[in-house]
Formats: structure tokens, sequence, C-alpha cells
């Protein structure tokens, strides 16, 4: 559910006091501009679900992005190093026929 949607029928409880309302007022408008903060949104929803009893809504999971070094990920790290040693051992390789 929307949290505007949410705001709303938490407005037309009419069992808000003053602070509160104010805050909603202020986080449907953030919300209308697009600038509302996560935390105040899952916020928002736990209050409804608190007040209304509804349930909460399904978390979201959100896949993170694998860590980056240098701007490379661990297996672009993991290629990288398996090309120079797949290098290192040819030019040994050289390097021994060439002496012998």
């Amino acid at each position: 559910m929307q949290v505007e949607v949410l705001i709303k029928e938490l407005l037309a409880t009419g069992s808000m006091n003053e602070d509160t309302t104010g805050d909603l007022n202020r986080w449907l408008e953030e919300s209308a501009a697009g600038t509302l903060h996560a935390d105040d949104a899952e916020y928002i929803a736990a209050l409804h679900a608190k007040v209304t009893g509804a349930p909460l809504p399904e978390p979201v999971e959100t896949v993170a992005e694998p860590a980056r070094l240098d701007g490379l990920s661990i297996e672009d790290w993991r290629d990288r190093a398996l090309r120079a040693e797949a290098e290192l051992a040819a030019l040994k390789d050289s390097v021994a026929s060439t002496s012998a």
C-alpha cells in the first residue's frame, strides 16, 4: 500500500495527537514531492499497522551489490589472479626452455 494512503487512513482515524498529525501532514507533503526518507516510510507503515490492526507489509528484499575494491568485484579479482598465474607459468616455461 502506498505511503500516502497509509497516512490518509491514519489521519482519518482522528486519534492522532497534534504532534503526530503535524508529522503525518509533513510526511504526506514529502511523499508527494518524492523526498520522504525510507525510515519515515517504515515508521508510517508500522504506526498504521499498530493503529489499524492491519498486517505490516512484506519487507522488500534488496540484493546487495557485491563489494568492490578498486572497481573490481571478487570474481573480477579472481579472474585477474588466475590470468596472472597462467602468464607467470608461461614465462617460467619460456625461460626454462631457452636456458636448457
